[in-house]
């Protein structure tokens, strides 16, 4: 069965219209933070992209169709990206700037071509804008808080895939042009609708995975329910839930806030080497030490599975470095006392507003990333990051 060009591309956009719909209606619903927006944003362009294919297969002299869609297409990845980007709490103004330059770019090189320059107006801006985007969305999907999801390695996946098509179209549309053989079989409109059909739906579901996992983490904003272990330690969600009115408080009130990590080096080397009930017994210990050890009115809280967060304000007379170097010779003393057959290397990290603003996920994510290199390194210089 041979499915001409217009009834692949009325599939791709029936296909990309109803996933945008539904993510559209769960963000609402969710009422969704920045990288979920984002995301749905990035399927409102890949609908509107659609559509302005369709227009110009149905009008071909409405030339400035394919250079629109073409923006909308690469808009569509970049907002991909964006939401990763801000699913690990980095700042998206220069993200967001290239982008910006980025569209124009592919926008203008095909309106450039004008009436003539048919289906492919602005081709080779348009493949490298996708790869360029999907390359940078893959890269992002490793890192960071998104990384520690699982169902993050389905969007590097899709990504990676994207970035090579685009990337072996645009070889094979310089070197044998698009009408040879090779371009007409495997990387012509009919392929690419139907990669589009497969890579789209892919992407709804993992995106709305990982969006589920946010709006989670995030708690819903108008009740929160705060959980604690026998310890005393904030479980993830709780922490994350109070360290953001904290640091919205500390913002209206000038303050500081500051955020130090702990981790120790790999637990599950340790329950390999000497047993589980070592490894248990030491992550039990570093929990109580460090809620023990922490300033009184600090937060001490979860930052992942493995490594825990202590947050708490600062004025212009608080010595964070003492506050981080005396929590770390304490909760490495009472392990050594623990008798086990191995002590792990304990890292701090440090991070403060002054650095990062008052954005509670990125100063925990900060303050967690340098307390990972010191547990591996066993290098503490205690220093903010």
């Amino acid at each position: 069965m041979i499915f001409d060009v217009l009834t692949l591309q009325a599939s791709a956009a029936l296909v990309i219209v109803v996933s945008a719909v539904m993510y559209l209606l769960d963000t609402i619903m969710l009422k969704d933070g920045l990288p979920g927006r984002l995301w749905a944003s990035a399927y409102l362009s890949g609908t509107f992209s659609a559509v302005c294919y369709l227009a110009w297969l149905l009008l071909p002299d409405v030339f400035v169709a394919v250079a629109v869609g073409n923006g909308a297409f690469v808009c569509a990845t970049a907002f991909i990206w964006l939401g990763c980007v801000a699913f690990n709490g980095r700042p998206l103004r220069v993200p967001s700037l290239v982008v910006g330059a980025v569209i124009l770019l592919v926008v203008v090189s095909a309106l450039a071509a004008g009436p003539a320059g048919g289906d492919w107006a602005g081709a080779i801006p348009f493949f490298l804008g996708n790869a360029l985007f999907a390359v940078l969305g893959a890269v992002e999907t490793r890192r960071g808080a998104i990384a520690r999801r699982w169902s993050a390695v389905g969007l590097t996946i899709i990504l990676a895939i994207e970035a090579v098509w685009f990337v072996s179209r645009t070889a094979v549309f310089v070197v044998s042009g698009p009408e040879s053989d090779l371009f007409r079989t495997v990387f012509d409109t009919r392929v690419s609708a139907l990669l589009t059909i497969t890579l789209v739906i892919a992407a709804v579901t993992v995106t709305s995975v990982l969006r589920a996992n946010e709006s989670t983490l995030r708690g819903s904003p108008d009740v929160r329910r705060l959980s604690v272990d026998a310890n005393g330690v904030l479980f993830r969600e709780s922490f994350e839930a109070t360290l953001a009115i904290v640091c919205a408080r500390a913002e209206l009130a000038g303050e500081g806030v500051c955020v130090i990590g702990i981790r120790i080096d790999d637990l599950k080397r340790v329950s390999v080497a000497f047993g589980p009930e070592d490894a248990e017994q030491l992550a039990r210990e570093l929990r109580g030490a460090v809620r023990r050890y922490s300033p009184t009115m600090a937060l001490v809280g979860e930052a992942d599975a493995t490594g825990l967060a202590v947050a708490f304000t600062t004025g212009p007379t608080t010595d964070i470095g003492r506050v981080a170097r005396a929590l770390h010779d304490s909760v490495v003393s009472d392990l050594s006392r623990l008798g086990t057959a191995v002590v792990p290397v304990v890292g701090v990290g440090v991070a403060v507003t002054a650095d990062h603003g008052h954005d509670s996920r990125a100063l925990t994510l900060r303050a967690d990333e340098a307390a990972a290199r010191a547990a591996v390194t066993g290098e503490q210089s205690f220093r903010i990051g």
